[in-house]
């Protein structure tokens, strides 16, 4: 069946989707009735019905698992964060994120949870490298390597699809590494960090980390609205202990930056322009479920990041030993 992107009125059981997500994207308190918006804002996703359970600020769970990179999945991520990417940023962020690392067109990079590729090929385009990419999940490894040959650079990226924490990693081999939100999803952190910083060729190698972050004693309904969606347990870990752990291991953190409102505001500039783009266009059911869910889900992680329970923090490290 094919359902359209528009508004649909709120149904009774509480403020419906549309409500909330205008009250997060205004910023404004909710309201029992609030009003109708205008559409040089946004289009309401209305794919799905409002009645799914939502208990504690949950998001209606879509066709496919949550957990699961699904063909609509990936369509949306890529709509979203643009082709190759599966979180915000974009092209020009990874050239921020990357820009110290000064890399060589015969060099290696490591990168740990590599995603459809977008990040690598960005790399890549800047410095001429190679790239390593640890892709934990099978159908964003495959993707990754579809967006290599798409962009003609399959000869400099070696995909592999296995969990990094239990892979075989070279030491003393990589002259970089960037891990983008991966640690939060890791229990033993410790020994990541440890097998990243082992990686990492000795005299001057460049690490980069961005994760999600929260203290283990951190408490809030959004915090907590937030990890209940999550496909997996997540694990909490603070800045000072990444820095620490680190240190332990021979990387100086030169940058520890928390960017929480950065990017809490990448997600909804890429929201505002997404749903601009789609609005009117008639999508399955399946697609429309997942888009649903999508957005409840960005729109929880951006609750639990403006309550300040939940950090993103932009890292960059070096090691000189």
């Amino acid at each position: 069946m094919g359902l359209s992107l528009s508004k649909k009125s709120a149904g009774g059981g509480g403020p419906s989707f549309k409500d909330r997500f205008a009250a997060w994207w205004h910023g404004t308190e909710l309201r029992e009735a609030d009003p109708d918006f205008d559409d040089d804002d946004y289009e309401e996703i209305a794919a799905g019905d409002d009645s799914g359970d939502e208990s504690a600020g949950g998001a209606a769970a879509p066709a496919a698992s949550p957990g699961e990179w699904s063909e609509a999945k990936c369509e949306i991520a890529k709509g979203l964060w643009t082709s190759g990417f599966i979180s915000p940023g974009g092209a020009e962020y990874v050239e921020e994120l990357v820009a110290g690392c000064s890399l060589s067109s015969d060099e290696t990079m490591l990168e740990v949870g590599i995603g459809m590729g977008g990040n690598t090929t960005t790399i890549i385009a800047k410095f001429g490298n190679y790239v390593t990419g640890y892709e934990n999940d099978k159908k964003l490894a495959a993707e990754a390597k579809k967006t290599a040959v798409e962009y003609d650079i399959d000869s400099k990226v070696n995909v592999v699809g296995e969990p990094f924490d239990l892979a075989k990693v070279k030491t003393n081999y990589f002259r970089a590494a960037l891990m983008r939100e991966v640690l939060y999803t890791i229990e033993d952190k410790e020994a990541v960090i440890a097998k990243i910083c082992d990686s990492l060729k000795e005299g001057e190698a460049y690490l980069v980390i961005t994760d999600l972050l929260f203290d283990e004693g951190a408490e809030s309904e959004e915090l907590k609205a937030w990890k209940d969606v999550q496909p997996t347990t997540v694990f909490p870990w603070t800045s000072e202990a990444l820095k620490n752990s680190l240190a332990a291991h021979g990387v100086l953190a030169r940058i520890i930056e928390d960017e929480s409102a950065r990017y809490s505001e990448m997600i909804r500039g890429a929201w505002a322009r997404y749903l601009n783009e789609i609005k009117g266009q008639s999508v399955s059911e399946a697609f429309g479920q997942q888009l649903e869910y999508e957005a409840q889900y960005w729109l929880l992680l951006t609750n639990a990041l403006d309550s300040g329970t939940l950090k993103y923090y932009r890292v960059e490290g070096i090691k000189t030993s």
